[in-house]
């Protein structure tokens, strides 16, 4: 029985680097720490922090903002690395029709922010007049209710003021005063 060994200077990391037993090394870690450079820090647009990269958590991001008009939808704010890659992705999400009319213009954080608010703002005061609208409404609903309630009350007071006179006519009738009455 022959048991196969390497034995002394066989395949492992002592044996020497060329030959026909050349030992294995450990793997190579080919991906360094990465060190931010003041370069890297340069490159970070002034509202974006550290760490905002979905990519990289460790690398800043590097997006700027871009306000995107499109016809028939509005306007919103689209993130981005560089107007030609918003070009790009547009052309693939929107109809070939409306195309030309798509309007991409840079902004900063600070106007990007204001355009946020100001659609806050805008819809924060819809809700307002809807809401005014609303109670405006409930209070006419409440006259409203409130006169029927009026009237059907001044109809019963009515009805009952009736029956009570055909009570009255119909005991004169019995009596025999009706006729007296008729004839005037």
């Amino acid at each position: 029985m022959t048991v196969m060994t390497a034995g002394t200077g066989g395949f492992s990391g002592s044996a020497d680097a060329t030959g026909p037993n050349a030992g294995y090394d450990p793997v190579m870690k080919f991906r360094k720490k990465l060190k931010k450079s003041k370069e890297d820090k340069k490159l970070v647009m002034p509202g974006n922090k550290l760490g905002e990269s979905k990519e990289n958590p460790t690398m800043p991001s590097r997006l700027f903002q871009y306000k995107v008009t499109i016809p028939e939808v509005g306007e919103t704010v689209i993130y981005a690395n560089s107007p030609a890659e918003l070009a790009q992705k547009m052309r693939l999400l929107i109809n070939p029709r409306y195309r030309g009319d798509v309007k991409i213009e840079r902004i900063m954080p600070g106007a990007a922010g204001k355009f946020f608010m100001d659609k806050r703002m805008k819809h924060m005061r819809n809700v307002k007049e809807q809401a005014d609208k609303a109670m405006q409404a409930q209070m006419t609903r409440q006259q409203v209710s409130l006169e029927k309630q009026k009237a059907e009350d001044k109809i019963k007071q009515i009805r009952m003021e009736l029956q009570k006179k055909t009570q009255a006519l119909m005991k004169k009738q019995r009596a025999g005063g009706a006729q007296a009455t008729v004839d005037k």
